[in-house]
């Protein structure tokens, strides 16, 4: 019982750290994304900035309506990233989630092993103290043993 409670603890120690890891890898996408659209989010309203300023300065209305389709452009692939987030967000979430399951299960197990060990060196404790009980009454009694001829 108490090798495959040791292997069951291996076990669930193997699979804590994999969703970990998993969990770690989930997160720095996560953060990777959100930078890279918090850029596009910068870059885009820099963008709209120099238009208005190009814009006031007057230049061709062919340049300002190109200039509105990068713009409407870069809005829409930050959204679409911004659906990409979200997705990475849930999966982290659930990363997470699976994390401490495996975690919490891990420590219960670990309880599980504890108690049982403590149970087994209680049991061997309880013997030797009667053994030695034992020992020590019969050296006391004097009848024990073998008499002189």
């Amino acid at each position: 019982m108490s090798n495959a409670l040791k292997l069951l603890h291996r076990i669930a120690k193997i699979r804590e750290e994999q969703t970990v890891s998993q969990f770690k890898k989930h997160n720095a996408q996560l953060r990777q994304a959100e930078d890279f659209n918090q850029q596009i989010s910068n870059y885009v309203q820099e963008y709209e900035q120099q238009m208005v300023e190009t814009a006031k300065k007057g230049t061709s209305v062919a340049y300002l309506q190109d200039s509105t389709s990068f713009r409407n452009k870069l809005t829409a692939g930050a959204q679409e990233q911004q659906q990409q987030i979200d997705g990475l967000s849930y999966a982290t979430q659930q990363a997470k989630q699976q994390a401490m399951e495996a975690k919490l299960r891990a420590q219960g197990i670990q309880k599980v092993l504890a108690r049982k060990q403590a149970e087994v060196v209680a049991r061997q404790l309880a013997i030797e103290r009667s053994e030695l009980d034992d020992s020590y009454s019969a050296r006391h009694k004097g009848g024990s043993g073998t008499k002189d001829a």
